[in-house]
């Protein structure tokens, strides 16, 4: 069975949950507080010590992409979230980028204005991490069906990249207010009457 590594609130790791339950992978969740203690103790497992790390019978596996990659091409074809070819793969794949590059900046706004003492916070960094959210946020917010998945009448990995996102923002005050962005809002709160999605909610672990 797969183990699955990583915090609470990482979106990174959230996304690997759904795609895991979406899939019917069996696996098991660890939580790694690598920002406390287990900070030297995960460092046998990824030596950047980042998460998520998802350990299988071939070994540990580190980086979202590559643990995607795995799950897909270990899964039977009904089986994968992705398209197998053509205009809706490449249309799954920039809706996954773009919620990715929004969490990736999410991440990174957290890290500056939640752990970095206030008297060392960059304003004109803050701004434009701000910024970057906020736009690609209408982008995304512009592209979110306002019924059912990006996926049809199933969800695929652009929802669980989109929702893995959307409700890590949900944790971060500046960004939580759902009024902005109400088709992405609606995605997530349908989410959650999905097993899949809801198992692994920030606020269910």
């Amino acid at each position: 069975m797969l183990i699955l590594y990583g915090g609470k609130r990482s979106p990174f790791v959230r996304r690997v949950a759904i795609w895991m339950a979406l899939q019917g992978t069996p696996h098991t969740r660890e939580v790694a507080d690598i920002f406390g203690a287990d900070f030297e103790r995960f460092s046998a497992r990824n030596p950047l010590v980042r998460v998520p790390v998802v350990t299988t019978p071939h070994g540990d596996l580190i980086e979202t992409a590559a643990i995607i990659d795995y799950l897909e091409t270990s899964a039977d074809a009904d089986q994968r979230l992705l398209p197998a070819a053509g205009a809706e793969r490449i249309a799954c794949l920039q809706i996954i980028a773009l919620a990715n590059a929004i969490a990736e900046k999410g991440v990174a706004y957290v890290y500056e204005t939640e752990r970095r003492p206030p008297d060392l916070v960059w304003g004109d960094w803050v701004q434009r991490l701000a910024t970057q959210l906020r736009q690609g946020l209408a982008a995304l917010e512009a592209q979110t069906p306002e019924a059912g998945w990006f996926g049809g009448a199933n969800p695929n990995g652009a929802d669980a990249a989109v929702v893995a996102t959307i409700d890590f923002l949900g944790t971060v005050p500046d960004f939580a207010d759902p009024t902005a962005r109400p088709h992405l809002d609606a995605l997530a709160r349908r989410s959650l009457a999905v097993q899949a999605f809801a198992a692994s909610h920030p606020s269910a672990i």
